[in-house]
């Protein structure tokens, strides 16, 4: 078979919120604790990324670049106005997950 038929991997843009900020955890689960914003369960999860910048920059980011198919996802609670900022920000770009439920789904 020739190489120019085989699928190509593509990019997914990710966007990690954690306590409203754009975050990359590594290791294991997440948890909430009021002693430590980054508790595991059975293991140790470490922060590996962490900015001030705006879930909403990143998101102008991958539509300027015409990154497609990506996601924001909020792990935990204090995530839903920059998830939504992130969101206005790439109209019809990302989708949501982490913290949807049936209540909240319809929220714009």
């Amino acid at each position: 078979k020739s190489l120019l038929n085989k699928p190509t991997m593509k990019f997914r843009p990710c966007i990690d919120l954690h306590a409203g900020q754009v975050k990359q955890i590594i290791g294991s689960t997440l948890s909430d604790d009021k002693q430590n914003a980054l508790s595991a369960s059975a293991s140790h999860a470490s922060e590996n990324f962490s900015t001030d910048r705006p879930a909403s920059s990143y998101a102008r980011t991958y539509q300027n670049d015409g990154l497609t198919g990506g996601h924001v996802i909020m792990l935990g609670p204090g995530n839903v106005e920059a998830a939504k900022a992130a969101l206005a920000a790439y109209p019809g770009g990302l989708q949501i997950g982490g913290g949807v439920t049936a209540g909240n789904a319809k929220e714009g």
